[in-house]
This record gives structure tokens, sequence and C-alpha cells, in this order.
């Protein structure tokens, strides 16, 4: 297994690792803000540490495109460990997640004035009774709060992040980091 995909398997199994202590101890369970950042922290670590390997052992000049590819396999590998953890987590570990999340918007459509903000702010509820307004809510909610939709959200968040991520960083450490490795490692022209 190349080292760029051990990069990536570590920094999942330690995202997965501190979610599941955080489970344990019961931290942070209906916080998800934290995880989030961490998950952007630990895909730059990531995408980091690859192009730092890569440069550092570099010899000749690569392209900015390969530099792209190879930040990326360790934040794809990430990405997919996680997300597939995430929908087994809220499906099979923790799913009292998602009813406590569907059981608070169900006391929240209790109150007739919430009905009324709802109407008031879509122009599409002005005219549905608020029987009809509580079951298209709580309907979205229940899509919303599936376990299924949180893995398809997070494999799509990740994958963007981690393309934005690899392109930027690539041009840092090409442009900032080690723009004059590879001038050190090389011989000087001859005149």
């Amino acid at each position: 297994m190349k080292v760029y995909v051990k990069i990536g398997l570590a920094f999942a199994i330690l995202w997965i690792l501190i979610k599941l202590s955080c489970f344990s101890f019961k931290v942070l369970l209906t916080k998800l803000e934290p995880f989030v950042f961490l998950n952007m922290l630990f895909v730059t670590l990531a995408v980091s540490a690859v192009l730092y390997i890569k440069k550092r052992k570099q010899r000749e000049d690569s392209n900015y495109l390969d530099d792209i590819k190879t930040s990326m396999i360790p934040g794809v590998i990430y990405t997919v460990v996680v997300s597939v953890f995430i929908y087994f987590y809220y499906q099979h570990i923790y799913p009292e997640f998602n009813t406590n999340k569907i059981s608070e918007m169900e006391i929240r459509m209790q109150d007739k004035k919430n009905i009324a903000d709802l109407r008031k702010s879509n122009p599409e509820m002005e005219n549905k009774s608020d029987e009809e307004i509580k079951s298209k809510v709580l309907k979205s909610v229940n899509d919303y709060y599936s376990a299924k939709f949180t893995m398809t959200i997070t494999l799509l968040g990740l994958l963007v992040y981690t393309t934005l991520n690899s392109i930027l960083l690539s041009l840092i450490f090409r442009r900032v980091i080690f723009r004059h490795h590879l001038g050190a490692n090389s011989s000087p022209n001859e005149s």
C-alpha cells in the first residue's frame, strides 16, 4: 500500500476514534460543528503531508496537475472511509440523534406561532392548512436526518473540499514553500 493511501487511512481512523470516544464518554453528542471542522483539518493535514513527502523525495520538476492528483489520493481515501463510517454511525451506533432531532421539530410544530412564521416566510405555504404544513415539514426533516442523506452530504462536501484544498495547497507548495528546492538539487547550467 502506498504511503499516500496510508496517510489518508490514518487520518480517517483517527477521526473515527475521536468520534467513537466522544460517543463513549457522552461528549459533544448533539454538536456537529467540531467534527465538521475536524474533518476539514484532517483533510488539510493529509493533503499537506502528501505534498510535503512528494516534494522532499522529488529530484526532478513535476507538473502542477501531477501534484494535484497525488495530493487528492489521501483526501479521497479519507472522504470515502469517513462517509461510510458516518452512515453506520447514524444508522446503527447512534440512531437516537436522528430521532431526537425529529422529535424536536415535532415539538416545534405544536406551536401555532412557528407554523404562522413558516406560512409568512414561505409563499408556497400561505394557503395550506396547519396539518399540511406540519406533514410537509416533518417529511423534509425525516429526509434531512436520515443516515443516507448525512452520508451523501458528507461525501459531497468532503470531495469538494479535498479538490479545492488540493488545488490551493499544490499551488502554495510549488510557489511558496518549495520554490527554491529544485534549484538547489539541480546542477548549475553550463555557459
